[in-house]
């Protein structure tokens, strides 16, 4: 049987009545409430308390084009108060229809009551309803909202975080109140009532304090960011990639500081100069070197196609590169994601590129029908790899391992070519014409490794390296206890700090995305001459 708690009028004293227009006509509609009524000093310091930490929240949501992000967790919040609002309905003193009740303790928990069931009946829909969510709230609670000043510029996310934390927070009174009643009467299943309330809800508290600690330290970053170059625990956890690199960071909102920063000294320098300059090199064989050559004077139009289908995807993948590093200093988190997926896709092309022109020479005399499908087929991986490029799921740090993944997996597309090409002629003769671009793989697997490796970073010895926590992981108590070392003013500096042999350089030169950058620029341009060679080979076998 299901146990029903009646409230003590005098635990919560509020200040507010019900109109003569209560359940008129039997409609279960909102009650009209006054927007003049006066609030107790209580509810008014809640409400000022929500929107300081909303307001600030706010900020950095529009600076960030995060409208998503926290929407997510307060689609998560309204969703989850569902299950929250069916445990309240069976415990809560509801006044029947007609009846008056001149209790204002009564009359506040009616309203906090009658606001969950109308978000319950207008909100929970497949698609939860933000509007009229809002609507709810300024009929329930405008006229404490209109209390903030400044309220006739509330935003529509700082008014909507700011009901958030005020409900969280009178939904907790009203789980505390219950609980005591409950205590008095049946002592025993007190603690399991309250639980059975609480049972499954995700508190918006929790989802903003999340928020609040994931960009904490963003103003002071802001600010410092547009005098000097940082070091890693003065960023904000979603711009720490690598904990192993702890000086040299740029932190600014002016896109035009960042490409300044291309002909300045930090922790990208060298990320961005091996790939421009590759780039440069690149543009040399297209406009001089290639239409010079023999080769060149020799080809088809679709073999000289083929050719600068590679030389542009090289350049097309430098290029991404050069502009990830530069922008990746940018203060705005939505476009460094979307400057991070600019790098994926030139990886891509270029993975792309490489292997339908391998395919295009090994199956050089082969079936035409054959040699088209081979190239299509790996055409429609690489475009639809292009757009997996930009989902989320791909650029999470978490990711790195299945990014890695992928790009193997995608250049092996062109070994179906070797087998065609080894029934067809031989498999001595397939090698023999495979082995220089399997040799200049080479390049890249060792590249790979020391991306993978943090290789040599990992073993520096001049300044204690902290380890960012994992996202699950960042509202924990221990989390919150230790914030105070994930943000200190310097990094601590051992002993041997200074000495080449603590390898405090590798902020600057010689760090594994740096080597990693060398092998790759190493590996584009091997592979080129790979293919020029394999094109010679494939002509002059006509």
């Amino acid at each position: 049987m299901t146990s029903r708690v009646f409230v003590k009028e005098e635990v919560f004293a509020e200040d507010c009545d019900s109109t003569d227009d209560d359940q008129k006509n039997g409609s279960q509609t909102l009650t009209k409430r006054s927007k003049n009524y006066p609030y107790n000093q209580k509810n008014l310091e809640l409400i000022q308390e929500a929107h300081s930490s909303s307001c600030s929240i706010n900020k950095i949501i529009e600076s960030n084009y995060l409208q998503r992000d926290i929407m997510t967790d307060v689609n998560q919040f309204i969703q989850s108060i569902e299950r929250k609002v069916k445990r309240v309905e069976s415990k809560f003193p509801v006044k029947k229809e007609g009846s008056r009740d001149g209790s204002d303790s009564l009359a506040t928990l009616q309203n906090l009551y009658e606001t969950l069931i109308e978000i319950k009946k207008s909100v929970f829909k497949p698609q939860v309803d933000l509007d009229d969510f809002n609507r709810i709230i300024d009929s329930h609670y405008g006229h404490l909202l209109s209390s903030i000043d400044d309220s006739e510029n509330l935003g529509f996310h700082e008014k909507l975080l700011t009901s958030l934390r005020f409900i969280d927070s009178k939904i907790n009174e009203f789980t505390h109140i219950i609980g005591n009643e409950a205590s008095m009467i049946m002592p025993a299943s007190a603690t399991n009532l309250v639980n059975e309330i609480n049972e499954e809800v995700i508190s918006p508290y929790d989802s903003i304090r999340a928020f609040e600690l994931k960009f904490h330290n963003y103003e002071h970053a802001i600010q410092e960011g547009t005098k000097r170059l940082l070091h890693l625990y003065e960023l904000p956890f979603p711009w720490r990639e690598n904990e192993y690199i702890v000086w040299g960071y740029r932190f600014t909102n002016n896109h035009y500081h960042c490409v300044q920063s291309i002909f300045q000294v930090h922790n990208e320098t060298i990320n961005i100069w091996t790939h421009l300059a590759g780039c440069f090199y690149f543009f040399y064989i297209c406009l001089f070197e290639y239409p010079r050559s023999e080769l060149f004077q020799k080809s088809s139009i679709s073999d000289i196609c083929m050719i600068y289908l590679y030389l542009f995807a090289g350049i097309k993948c430098l290029i991404s590169s050069s502009v990830w590093h530069t922008f990746n200093g940018t203060a705005n988190l939505y476009l460094r994601k979307k400057f991070a997926c600019i790098d994926y896709t030139g990886i891509t092309v270029l993975i792309t590129a490489s292997v339908v022109v391998t395919e295009y020479t090994s199956l050089y005399h082969s079936n035409a029908f054959i040699r088209v499908g081979f190239v299509s087929f790996s055409l429609i991986c690489g475009i639809a790899g292009f757009f997996f490029n930009w989902s989320e799921y791909f650029d999470h740090p978490k990711s790195k391992p299945f990014r890695i993944g992928f790009y193997i997996v995608l250049s092996l597309l062109g070994f179906g070519a070797y087998v065609i090409m080894g029934l067809q002629n031989g498999f001595v003769k397939a090698s023999s014409f495979y082995a220089p671009a399997v040799g200049r793989l080479s390049w890249y697997l060792v590249g790979v490794v020391f991306y993978g490796s943090l290789f040599p970073e990992i073993l520096r010895s001049d300044v204690k390296v902290i380890a960012k926590p994992e996202d699950e992981d960042i509202v924990s108590d221990r989390a919150l206890k230790c914030i105070h070392e994930h943000f200190c003013v310097e990094p601590e500096k051992f002993s041997s700090s200074g000495k080449w042999w603590s390898l405090w350089w590798v902020d600057y030169i010689g760090s594994s995305h740096n080597i990693w950058h060398c092998f790759v620029l190493l590996g584009v341009t091997m592979h080129y001459f790979t293919l020029y060679e394999m094109m010679s080979i494939a002509i002059g076998d006509q």
